[in-house]
């Protein structure tokens, strides 16, 4: 595992609104906050709102934080997979009966409701390794962080 410590900036979140916004079209769409998936008619998603708006956030420039389209097309192939797998290990902690935030939507209890049918089955995740895709058979956790430091893998 390769750790890399990096910096931690504040994003404007009212001026952002990355849950409202969407990489593949640049539309931005004012959702209530009970709506917890992000999918547009561009073919983005669907994907967990606060996994989504995490991902947008990662590739924010901290000198000019208004996303753009062209900042996040690069960054997107394979990381909706990635973020499902992410998901679905969230649901799994909720399941085991870790306590996550309200905002994901994953109460103990309602992961024990059966999976909707709109929900879409999970995808490998992928890895480059060596200038090779590698695919893991279980979805990932997301590595823990520290105060102040981001880890990476």
């Amino acid at each position: 595992m390769q750790v890399r410590a990096a910096s931690w900036w504040r994003v404007p979140t009212r001026t952002t609104a990355l849950s409202q916004w969407c990489h593949g079209c640049g539309k931005k769409v004012k959702k209530p906050l009970s709506e917890r998936w992000h999918q547009c008619a561009c073919g983005v998603g669907p994907v967990q709102r606060d996994l989504y708006s995490a991902f947008l956030a990662a590739y924010l420039d901290p000198r000019d934080p208004i996303p753009s389209c062209a900042r996040y097309q690069a960054y997107w192939e394979g990381a909706e997979a990635r973020l499902r797998a992410a998901h679905e290990r969230l649901i799994q902690r909720a399941k085991e009966g870790q306590v996550l935030p309200r905002s994901l939507g994953l109460t103990r209890a309602r992961v024990r409701l059966p999976k909707s049918s709109e929900e879409p089955p999970l995808e490998p995740v992928l890895h480059l390794q060596d200038e090779e895709l590698e695919a893991w058979d279980e979805p990932l956790e997301p590595p823990l962080l520290e105060h102040g430091v981001l880890q990476f893998w």
